[in-house]
């Protein structure tokens, strides 16, 4: 029985182009425009703060701030009622943000339990620390994919998280999003969901080399891709669902990370289907058939016309 497939080599070159475009003017606007780098990553002031008082929270905090011309970054510091400041100014800084919340919540209610300075050498290191956490990811999945995959599959694999993690450096770029430690959290969950989505292709395209009959190894790859998009697409509708939930109905730092998510769910998918396939048949461009398999069980690619 023939088995009609839809030929996704064909588009192989046309994927590689787009995203080398798209990858190459994100790093342009890397260099034009830079990134919007969150208080995480400036020298400045971290406060921690105790504020007693009904219905306050840290987006409240930060309004509160905002609206007295100060820039900071609020979050929960774990303690009920404890709150970590951090602000870009240095100078005054402790001083100007006792005086805001005291003004807004009472003397009585406001207690500063600490505060210290960050040092730009600090951000530097803090940024460098960020880079080797995803180059030793990426480290990783190679030699997890190297010890269940042939070389080529391995590479393809690492090649397909790259780009998502690169289309995503280059879409907070393009769109000047603030760059935080939940940015960070953003590219190494959807480094987690790609090479998850890659492994699965991947294993089918092993099997799919044992069963299918095929003059070409892009139609192995064919063959696997049509047996797993069914499987690739819905997960990742039903994964953007629940992202587009925290994109419609958060704001701040889980806004952001919604967002960088959506895009990198969707060069997730795009990437598996296409990048790491394209990677594959490059070099196996040469492949021939092995020997002929028992008639039980080939199934037969539909040959292109």
């Amino acid at each position: 029985m023939m088995k009609k497939t839809i030929q996704f080599s064909k588009f192989s070159l046309v994927a590689v182009i787009l995203s080398s475009i798209l990858i190459i003017a994100g790093i342009v606007s890397l260099f034009v425009r830079g990134m919007n780098w969150g208080l995480e990553f400036k020298p400045g002031q971290n406060v921690q703060v105790e504020v007693v008082y009904n219905d306050v929270n840290a987006d409240k905090i930060t309004q509160v701030l905002a609206a007295q011309g100060i820039n900071a970054s609020v979050k929960a510091a774990g303690n009920q009622n404890t709150y970590q400041i951090r602000t870009a100014a240095d100078e005054g800084a402790e001083s100007a943000i006792r005086s805001v919340l005291v003004k807004e919540y009472g003397k009585q209610n406001v207690v500063v339990e600490q505060s210290q300075s960050i040092s730009a050498q600090f951000s530097s290191s803090l940024i460098r620390g960020s880079i080797l956490l995803v180059l030793a990811t990426l480290v990783l999945i190679f030699v997890y994919t190297l010890i269940r995959f042939k070389w080529d599959f391995a590479l393809a694999a690492v090649i397909a998280v790259i780009h998502d993690a690169l289309i995503m450096i280059s879409f907070l770029s393009f769109s000047q999003l603030e760059f935080t430690t939940t940015s960070i959290a953003a590219i190494l969950t959807i480094i987690g969901y790609s090479i998850n989505a890659t492994v699965v292709i991947l294993d089918r395209v092993r099997s799919d080399e044992k069963i299918v009959e095929a003059k070409t190894f892009s139609q192995i790859m064919d063959s696997a891709l049509n047996s797993t998009m069914s499987r690739s697409i819905i997960t990742t509708l039903t994964t953007l669902f629940a992202v587009f939930a925290l994109v419609i109905y958060t704001s701040g730092d889980i806004k952001n990370f919604a967002i960088a998510l959506v895009v990198g769910l969707i060069s997730g998918c795009y990437s598996s289907i296409f990048i790491s396939g394209a990677f594959i048949n490059f070099v196996r461009r040469n492949w021939k058939p092995g020997a002929v398999l028992p008639k039980a069980n080939v199934v037969r690619f539909e040959s292109e016309q």
